[in-house]
Order: structure tokens, then C-alpha cells, then sequence
């Protein structure tokens, strides 16, 4: 069988009533002992002046007989206590008895039994008043150094009520505070979990694709101020990476809806007639434009998908400089046929890294800022190393990139000018790809912008 759940509050409070009524019983317990003892500690009292008034009546008797008790003289045959002793004794309900050395119960009160034996003696050190329960009665005994018994005793019964009422108060007031205590501290956590409740609330509005749900935030709790914050920001981010991935999705159908659609017309176009041999090679050389865009299209996202999965993550000492130097002179020719200027200053910048990946970045940054600049136009790659890291800024003198443009540069299809990146062949996954592969080295990628003036790439990687 199952064992039965409980909520995370249910078991709080079943915690919190144990553990209460552990204070409460342990409480009840030591008031119950503390009065019990206090009873009889003044039974007790009661009882030490009987046992010194029953020696001293058999002690004056045995004046009076010319032979006072003592280890050689006879043990006495008979006893008898004084009327006002015994008058005192009845008064106050105290029963007697009294036996001598040879255990021969000399004289009792009418509630002591005659056959009543006396007390164990053995080793018992003279004049040392011993106490005991025995049955309804408090008994005190001593014994003389000759082997007289005294025993005095008297009722526990009232002092047994008093005890059992107080039990059984002390019960009541215990299960009061119990019920009262579990009362409060079930408002207590109702109160205490209600923020919780709230954000589980917000999960499963989340869970069943409300995305913009938020926790409203708990200002009067620091852990749950802090808790919500971040959970706010979780759910923020969720929300923008399933909007990113929607996009994501719509983009590329885009992407591949033109490259596709032109094969289609070309194909369509090409068996609707006969054509010439030139027309069959424009035909197929613009399928061609076609699938290699497709191509590149699809290898740019496995590139993606392979740099953000981190499975090529070896790493190793390289150096910017080192790196830049290889893109501008595998890049120089590209540029200068575009009429456009590389100057470098490449000053020592070494840092940990996977050195293929430093160097796409490099060479996306600097074709990116290649394409994107005015004939006659300046590429400016500048290398360093200080305190925060190795660098390398990447300027050219282009029109810019608008303001409201630039917070979107890295994400994934996003061209600021379209018409332009069309015609140059991008697909806008470069700069995505230099921030993925920034990002899981820990290195910051940065863009900044004067429209008309410069554009600025830096990377900069951890030290």
C-alpha cells in the first residue's frame, strides 16, 4: 500500500505539534513530579515527630520499670504511648507500630494490622529515619541500637486525588495550549507559504504556456524577495528564448522559402519547353546560386549548433596578434578588390582559447566589416592585453549601424540593412556565431556605432 503525501505544510505542522507536545508532556510531567515529591516531602515532615514521640514513650517506660533499653537489657515485652500521644496521633490521622529486637509487634493502632511484620533492618545504621510507599500509606520506621522498630505512617489518599486531579488538569491545559499553539502556527504558515503558493501558481500558468506570467514580488522577506527576483528573471528568459526559438523557427523557413522557391521556378521554367543550350546553363547556374545558398545556410546553423553544444572545447595558449595577422593576410585581396584599406597594429595579446574558433570570430568581425564599409573605406584591427584581458578591436568607417539596431546585431537572421546582406551573400548567422563562440569562452563581445563616423567591434577574452 502507498504511504499517504503530505503537503509541505501538513508536515511542517505535524513537526511543530510534536514537538510541542513533547514541551508540553516533558512540562506536565516535571509539575506533576515536582508536586508529588513537595507532597510527600511534607508527609515526611509529618511523620519525623511521631517516630521521636514513640522512642521516647518507650524510653521513659523502661526508666520507670528501673532497666532503661539498652543493648544487655531484656528486649521489652510491652509497650504503651501515652493518651495525649495517642490522642495527638488520631487527631492528625497518624497510625503507629512498634516492635522489638526480636521482631515481636509489641503495640499498633487500630489501621496498622496485627500481623503486620517489621520492616527489613538489616544493615540499617541506627536512629535513620527510613521511608517508604506501601500501598495508600506514607511510612517513616527507625530502629534503636538495641533492634527497637518505630514506624509511623499515615494516608496517602487525599494527597493521591490532589495528585490525579492535577494529572488530569495539567492534561486539559496541555491539550488546550496544544490545539491553541497548532491553531496559530497553522495561521503562521498559511501566511508563511501563501508566497510559495503564489509561485507555484505562476509555474503552472508558465507550464500551461502563459509566458508572461510574473511573481508578484515580496518585499517584506529578503529570501523571497531574492527568490522571486530570480525566478522573475528565469521566467523572463524563458520567455525570450522561446520567442528567440519562434523566431528562430520563421526565420529560417524564410531563409530557405526564397532558395527553394527559385529552384522550383527554375525547374518548373526549365521542363515547360525546349531551350537552348546557353538558356539550360542559366538555368542551372541560378539553381546553382540557389543550393549553394541553401548550402551555406545550413552549414552556418550546424556550425552554430556544434559551437553552442561546446563539443569542439579544446583550448590551449594563443595570441591575438598572431591570429588577426593570419585574417588580414588571408582577407587583403578580398578587401582590396572592394577598394577597401587594412591597417593593423598588433601588439602581443595572449590568452587561453580554442584558436579555430578565436579566428572565425576574427574573420567574421573583419569580412563583416568589410562588406559593410564605403568604397575607399578603412578596416582598423587593433590588438592588446591589460588588466581586464587580451583584446582585439575591429573599427571600419561605414555608414553604422543605427541606435535602435545595434542592441539586435548578434541575434541570430537580424540584418540592420537587408538589401545589403542579400547582396553580399550573408545569411545573418555570423555575428550570432562570434557571440555564441565568445560566449562559451567567457570573453565579451561588444558593438558600438557612430552612424556615419565608425563601427566598433571589440572581443575581449577573460585573463
Amino acid at each position: 500500500m502507498k504511504a499517504p503525501t503530505f503537503s509541505l505544510r501538513s508536515r511542517i505542522l505535524l513537526w511543530h505539534g510534536a514537538l510541542l507536545a513533547c514541551v508540553l508532556a516533558a512540562f506536565g510531567i516535571t509539575a506533576h513530579r515536582l508536586h508529588w515529591n513537595g507532597e510527600l516531602d511534607r508527609l515526611d515532615r509529618a511523620l519525623d515527630e511521631p517516630l521521636s514521640l514513640l522512642h521516647r514513650a518507650l524510653h521513659q517506660q523502661g526508666v520507670r520499670g528501673g532497666l532503661p533499653p539498652g543493648p544487655k537489657s531484656p528486649p521489652p515485652d510491652s509497650y504503651e504511648l501515652p493518651a495525649e500521644s495517642m490522642a495527638a496521633f488520631n487527631a492528625r490521622g497518624i497510625e503507629f507500630a512498634v516492635w522489638n529486637r526480636t521482631g515481636r509487634l509489641l503495640a499498633h493502632s487500630a489501621g496498622i494490622s496485627d500481623t503486620m511484620p517489621m520492616p527489613p533492618t538489616l544493615n540499617l545504621v541506627p536512629f535513620v529515619i527510613q521511608r517508604r510507599i506501601s500501598g495508600h500509606w506514607r511510612e517513616a520506621y527507625l530502629i534503636t541500637p538495641p533492634g527497637e522498630c518505630f514506624l509511623a505512617a499515615t494516608s496517602l489518599q487525599n494527597e493521591t486525588q490532589a495528585a490525579t486531579r492535577l494529572g488530569w488538569w495539567l492534561l486539559s491545559l496541555g491539550a488546550a495550549v496544544l490545539g491553541a499553539g497548532l491553531l496559530v502556527d497553522a495561521w503562521i504558515l498559511k501566511k508563511a507559504i501563501q508566497p510559495v503558493e503564489q509561485i507555484i501558481s505562476a509555474a503552472e500558468r508558465i507550464s500551461r504556456g502563459n509566458l508572461g506570467t510574473r511573481i508578484e514580488s515580496h518585499s517584506g522577506s529578503s529570501e523571497l524577495a531574492r527568490l522571486t527576483k530570480v525566478l522573475n528573471e528565469t521566467f523572463a528568459s524563458l520567455e525570450r528564448a522561446f520567442a528567440q526559438q519562434s523566431r528562430f523557427s520563421a526565420d529560417v523557413a524564410h531563409e530557405l522559402r526564397t532558395p527553394v522557391s527559385v529552384l522550383i521556378a527554375e525547374a518548373q521554367s526549365a521542363l515547360e519547353r525546349d531551350r537552348s543550350g546557353a538558356e539550360y546553363r542559366e538555368t542551372i547556374s541560378t539553381t546553382l546560386r540557389a543550393a549553394r545558398r541553401m548550402s551555406g545556410l545550413i552549414e552556418a546553423l550546424l556550425d552554430l549548433a556544434k559551437i553552442e553544444s561546446g563539443s569542439d572545447a579544446d583550448r590551449s595558449l594563443c595570441d591575438l596578434a598572431a591570429l588577426s595577422a593570419e585574417v588580414i593576410e588571408s582577407l587583403r585581396g578580398m578587401a582590396g578588390t572592394q577598394d577597401i584599406t587594412l591597417s593593423a597594429t598588433l601588439n602581443p595579446a595572449p590568452c587561453v582559447a580554442n584558436a579555430a574558433q578565436i579566428t572565425q570570430v576574427i574573420a567574421n568581425l573583419v569580412n563583416n566589416a568589410v562588406q559593410h564599409n564605403l568604397s575607399g573605406g578603412e578596416v582598423r584591427i587593433r590588438t592588446g592585453s591589460d588588466d581586464g584581458g587580451a583584446s582585439v578591436q575591429i573599427e571600419n568607417t561605414g555608414p553604422g549601424i543605427p541606435a535602435e539596431d545595434l542592441p539586435h546585431v548578434f541575434e541570430r537572421f537580424y540584418r540592420a540593412d537587408s538589401s545589403r546582406s542579400r547582396r553580399s551573400g550573408g545569411v545573418g548567422l555570423g555575428l550570432a556565431i562570434c557571440k555564441a563562440i565568445a560566449d562559451i569562452h567567457g570573453a565579451k563581445l561588444k558593438a558600438e556605432s557612430e552612424p556615419g563616423v565608425l563601427t566598433r567591434f571589440t572581443l575581449i577574452m577573460p585573463s
